[in-house]
């Protein structure tokens, strides 16, 4: 579901393994805020903010190497002025639900990494 992407795997290679520790742990607590923020702003019918939050998050997911959720953030984003707001709901809960995903893979991740280590 996810790896690291290049960029982390650099890191770790150059012996920074705490770093991406840390990276991780900031992507997962500040998108799932995001997500709380997107769900409020869908509760608001805040168009603005819903485009906001979705580009912030594609942003993120895309430099955390989670390319599906990206793709779902980038198809929320885009669909604001075209979509319900029932079909807005819907695609936020496909990101929210890949994000999940990601999550998990992530925590796997860091778990395996501190067992290593």
């Amino acid at each position: 579901m996810w790896h690291p992407p290049e960029e982390l795997r650099e890191i770790e290679e150059a012996g920074d393994d705490g770093l991406v520790l840390e990276l991780i742990g900031c992507f997962q607590t500040d998108v799932a805020s995001r997500f709380k923020h997107l769900h409020d702003a869908v509760a608001r019918l805040d168009a603005a903010a819903v485009k906001a939050e979705a580009h912030t998050i594609r942003g993120s997911a895309g430099q955390m190497g989670a390319e599906a959720l990206a793709a779902l953030c980038q198809a929320v984003e885009a669909g604001v002025p075209e979509m319900s707001w029932a079909e807005r709901e819907c695609q936020l809960n496909q990101a929210e639900a890949r994000f999940a995903e990601v999550y998990s893979a992530m925590a796997e991740y860091v778990e395996a990494r501190r067992r290593a280590g």
